[in-house]
């Protein structure tokens, strides 16, 4: 057997997941939540009536204590009743006797021998009267057991009960200690397997896994409800029956009460344990409406909306009026009304029209002026520090494009001027290098002062064109290109350097075509930007990944490599000028690829975003979807 099947029957059959092992834990579980019920009420009654120090007699004089008291009800019953002969009979071959004192005062014995006390159990209930008795009379009820036990009733059986617990009443609190604890095991477990079935490796809802948590509470407070009802009404006065009766219910209870919790335990661990709720719903519908009625809100103009709020003020107002009565006071609110409408209209027209001051101010449109000629106080101070703030922005605006027009003039104009002497230096560093010498380290000088040379006219090309791309004064010719297509011409074109630093470059794209607006020459300068930037920098015998997706109405082509060097920067001051991952500059490089490739992708219109986690260095550019005209 494999190891991989071994693992998937290892997790489809498990202790939790077998129907038969919970069910014996259910059984087992209601065997000692039993248990433990009868063996608790039985060590806090032997507590209550100090039995576990007392002797034989007494135990079972206590025992059967429960046994009289009903006995006590009956026999009261038939003497309210004068039913007293009937009582008499009722007990002439039992194990308990009675006496009583009649309405006279006079002790009757009832179905008693006054022969010898010493042979009975004697319980004496002063609360008997009779209806008319003075307060002097006596009013007790004697009850009478049996010590020799000569019948085989109730108080024969409970004698047998008594005489097999009796050695083990001290055991009492530890058996309950016990069974509580097994209990509260079983419990745990069956928590623990809800949901787990074998042959499915996830959680398994059940039948009633969608009904809403708050339906199934009121179900399961109601059933809880109607089996005390049940077993209220279907008791009787035997007290063994009304045991035998407790008991069966709580064994039904038990099993309803796990069903419960493993339910709850169940939606818990799927997490749907408020997916279904009824409360959930409403208080979506609610969020729901206050939303949509929050952004109706939102699109009433402002006027409006104070004409709206001063109204249902007004009507407040009015009401409370009207309920007091008062007709002088509801003139004057008429009045104030009159002459605070208008004002507050008039304040927030005010208010509007700085508010479409800001707005502009927050879109760009710098040459919008706010009208202040019938505004007053602060609002138009307000307005008139609005049209300020729009002139020093734009002065600011134009400044700043000046100097960069400027600066772009200056390092243009500069690199011309070095790129002709720089030219002439390239030339001739190649024609000493070709020359015929007998000195080898001429020709050694004229190649480091080549390379040399062609390193600045790079640095002076990129300088020249960061500088371009980043001011916008850049020429972008937009024309519809198959990015598959260019993307595919890229990596032809470093297939050879790819084998040369030992790379394996993989490349996964679609087979449908993929459209983008672009600018075809610069799209390349950003594809050969990366392709360099990975071929300088991407770790020796690794995989180049390179992926173009369709996501949404975008177009997102991605380069993944593994760095060579350790990335101690962010993705951020990645991307900034003259800034490399090499700290220590062991490549050659000016740190201008990705600023530059980031100036280009924004200039048609796309987006670039750089992430780094570990030695994974990933670049994703993004373009829209051209569906053509």
């Amino acid at each position: 057997m494999s190891e991989e099947m071994f693992s998937r029957i290892r997790t489809q059959n498990t202790i939790k997941g077998s129907r038969i092992v919970k069910l014996l834990a259910y059984l087992v579980l209601i065997y000692c939540c039993l248990m433990a019920i009868i063996t608790v009420a039985a060590s806090v009654y032997f507590y209550d009536r100090n039995m576990y120090g007392a002797d034989a007699q007494n135990f079972y004089k206590q025992m059967i204590y429960p046994l009289v008291l009903q006995d006590r009800r009956d026999i009261l019953s038939d003497l309210w009743n004068g039913r007293e002969a009937e009582a008499e009979e009722r007990y002439a071959r039992s194990n308990l006797s009675f006496a009583y004192h009649d309405e006279n005062g006079e002790l009757r014995a009832g179905n008693y021998a006054f022969d010898d006390a010493s042979r009975y159990f004697c319980y004496v209930f002063d609360d008997y009267y009779y209806s008319g008795q003075g307060p002097e009379a006596d009013r007790s009820l004697y009850l009478y057991v049996r010590r020799d036990l000569s019948y085989g009733d109730k108080y024969f059986e409970a004698f047998e009960d008594a005489t097999g617990i009796y050695p083990h009443r001290n055991k009492m609190p530890v058996l309950a200690g016990v069974h509580i604890v097994l209990a509260l095991g079983l419990i745990y477990f069956l928590l623990c397997a809800a949901g787990h079935v074998n042959g499915h490796e996830d959680i398994c809802e059940s039948i009633v896994g969608k009904v809403p948590v708050e339906i199934l509470t009121a179900v399961f407070a109601m059933g809880i409800y109607l089996g005390y009802d049940a077993v209220i009404s279907c008791a009787d006065g035997e007290i063994t029956s009304w045991l035998k009766l407790i008991l069966a219910a709580l064994a039904v209870g038990v099993v309803w009460c796990m069903a419960f919790c493993s339910e709850l335990a169940i939606r818990s661990k799927t997490g749907t344990m408020f997916k279904y709720s009824i409360i959930r719903y409403i208080l979506l519908g609610i969020y729901i409406w206050a939303d949509k009625s929050w952004g109706v809100i939102r699109k009433i103009p402002l006027v409006f909306k104070t004409m709206l709020v001063l109204g249902v003020i007004s009507v407040i107002e009015l009401i409370v009026l009207l309920l007091c009565g008062n007709a002088k006071v509801l003139v004057f609110w008429g009045i104030e009304k009159i002459i605070l409408f208008p004002i507050c209209i008039f304040i927030a027209f005010i208010c509007k029209k700085l508010l479409w001051g800001t707005e502009a101010l927050a879109e760009g449109r710098l040459s919008y002026k706010v009208n202040t000629v019938n505004m007053f106080g602060d609002f138009k101070e307000h307005g008139e520090n609005l049209n300020r703030i729009s002139d020093g922005i734009a002065k600011a605006v134009d400044e700043r494009i000046k100097s960069e027009h400027l600066k772009t003039e200056l390092i243009s104009n500069v690199s011309h001027d070095i790129k002709t002497p720089l030219t002439s230096i390239i030339n001739y560093a190649d024609l000493i290098g070709h020359e015929p010498t007998e000195n080898p380290k001429i020709q050694e000088y004229a190649e480091v002062l080549l390379r040399q040379s062609k390193r600045l006219k790079k640095l002076l090309d990129d300088l020249l064109e960061a500088s371009k791309a980043t001011t916008g004064t850049l020429e972008c010719n937009f024309v519809p290109c198959e990015i598959g297509v260019l993307l595919t011409q890229a990596c032809g074109e470093y297939e050879k350097r790819f084998e040369e630093c030992n790379l394996e470059l993989i490349l996964n794209k679609p087979e449908e075509e993929m459209m983008i607006l672009a600018d075809g020459r610069h799209m390349w300068r950003a594809f050969d930007n990366l392709l360099n930037n990975i071929c300088k920098y991407s770790q020796e015998y690794s995989r180049v990944y390179l992926s173009l997706q369709h996501v949404n109405n975008h177009v997102e082509i991605i380069f993944r490599n593994m760095s060579r060097y350790a990335l101690n920067v962010s993705a951020e001051e990645l991307q900034e000028r003259f800034v490399r991952g090499d700290k220590s500059r062991h490549m050659e490089g000016n740190g201008l690829g990705l600023s530059i490739t980031r100036s280009l992708v924004e200039l048609q219109n796309g987006s670039m975003e750089v992430l780094i986690d570990g030695d994974l260095f990933k670049v994703i550019l993004r373009f829209e979807i051209y569906r053509g005209e």
